[in-house]
């Protein structure tokens, strides 16, 4: 397929191609690309562009501010169409979703698949910071969880889980809206696995999850680090846990997608080893 470059290489002059954002993001039918400012006075062209690539999209949004705030959701402008409420396909799995009032990501869709595959059967499965389901879902279609529960503070993204749940036809993945804060200290017993896909306030949440995890279970925790720091990051993280009176041990590290110039999200699975 022409890249978005390659079809705007005789409209767009050098110095526009330089500054024109490589990639872009697609949710459903909605399409999700940031343009400079410097580059607006071509963004019908560049809208064109994406809508004669991609034939399904019916909505361009322009994202002009980052995920932001206890709801972790991005300001956009639309450039084209009117609809922002979107259905979103993965491995089987359906989700319905409007980026500008709850967070989705097509980007994490291959880590999404990656831990599904670590669940083993029987397995029951904590999301926190659950957005509109679509790791506890993935996880529920891919592996055999005994109970997968979500927990989301955006009670707009609770509702699209709920609906997302039916939507996928599951009877094992519970969505509570509320703050993990308040909610995981009350949920009752403990969990084989629990994720932590919020990089921007992960380590403030650690301290959460204390006697809710079985020994030998994982802790899947999301963070963002510079390049240059990326050796020292698994230290750093267990000393984290450490300060919150648990011992774990990195088993896996891999980037998960960039956030900045060489500052990348990562992704730590940790084994958590005991209490102290």
């Amino acid at each position: 397929m022409v890249s978005l470059k390659e079809a705007l290489k005789d409209k767009l002059s050098e110095e526009e191609l330089r500054i024109l954002r490589r990639g872009f993001e697609i949710i459903g039918n909605v399409a999700i690309i940031e343009i400079p400012d410097d580059l607006m006075h071509k963004s019908e062209l560049i809208v064109s562009a994406i809508l004669w690539r991609h034939k399904n999209v019916k909505t361009v949004l322009r994202k002009v501010g980052e995920v932001s705030g206890a709801f972790r959701v991005a300001k956009y402008e639309k450039l084209h169409g009117e609809e922002t409420e979107t259905i979103a396909k993965e491995y089987g799995c359906r989700f319905l979703v409007d980026p500008t009032k709850a967070y989705f990501s097509s980007k994490l869709s291959i880590e999404r698949e990656r831990i599904a595959k670590l669940v083993k059967d029987g397995e029951r499965v904590l999301v926190m910071f659950a957005g509109v389901g679509p790791y506890a879902i993935v996880i529920a279609k891919l592996s055999k969880p005994r109970e997968v529960v979500g927990v989301e503070l955006n009670s707009v993204a609770v509702d699209y889980f709920r609906k997302n749940i039916k939507l996928n036809k599951l009877n094992n993945v519970v969505a509570i809206e509320g703050d993990v804060a308040k909610i995981v200290p009350k949920l009752e017993g403990k969990f084989d696995r629990i994720l932590m896909p919020a990089p921007y306030s992960a380590k403030d949440f650690v301290h959460v999850i204390k006697g809710k995890i079985v020994e030998g279970g994982f802790v899947h925790y999301y963070t963002f680090e510079s390049e240059n720091h990326e050796d020292e990051l698994p230290k750093k993280v267990e000393e984290v846990f450490l300060q919150n009176k648990m011992v774990v041990k990195t088993r896996f590290m891999r980037k998960c997608g960039n956030f900045a110039p060489y500052v990348n999200r990562y992704v730590l699975d940790l084994e958590f080893i005991r209490e102290v």
